[in-house]
């Protein structure tokens, strides 16, 4: 259901104990019921109590290339209802990552860079709704120049 109190429609059937619902759109919350189905129906359970799940967007896919003056320049893959994308470096693998860089876009060049210095970039897709933000990217690293 899109709702908690709504009316829940029979997403599937499964032997299992997972299920992956893949017609979802980011940004939306969609709530779900399970029961347990036994051969003699008056033995079948009661309803699950209803769990709620707002959808993310798709993690970014990122890479990391040196520009002509040996500045990194960072680019990703548009990502479907993204609205902007934020940018985050940090200057070794285990430091803490702060958010260098907001944009529409689909690339940036780090122009404060120092020549000779390690960086490590992760990129995260921003939606309208702030809890369905993707996960970041996985961590670029890159030498400037």
């Amino acid at each position: 259901s899109t709702t908690k109190d709504g009316e829940y429609k029979l997403l599937n059937t499964t032997t299992g104990t997972s299920l992956k619902n893949t017609s979802v759109n980011a940004g939306e919350t969609y709530y779900y019921k399970v029961k347990a189905v036994h051969s003699n129906s008056s033995a079948t359970s009661a309803y699950s109590t209803a769990v709620g799940r707002t959808v993310d967007l798709a993690q970014p896919v990122a890479s990391v290339a040196l520009n002509s003056k040996g500045k990194p320049r960072l680019t990703w893959n548009a990502v479907s209802g993204a609205k902007e994308y934020e940018v985050y470096r940090a200057t070794s693998s285990s430091g803490t990552y702060t958010k260098l860089y907001t944009t529409t876009g689909t690339s940036m060049t780090n122009s404060s860079a120092t020549a000779g210095k390690t960086y490590y970039y992760k990129v995260k897709a921003i939606h309208t709704n702030s809890s369905a933000n993707s996960a970041n990217s996985t961590a670029k690293t890159i030498t400037s120049r």
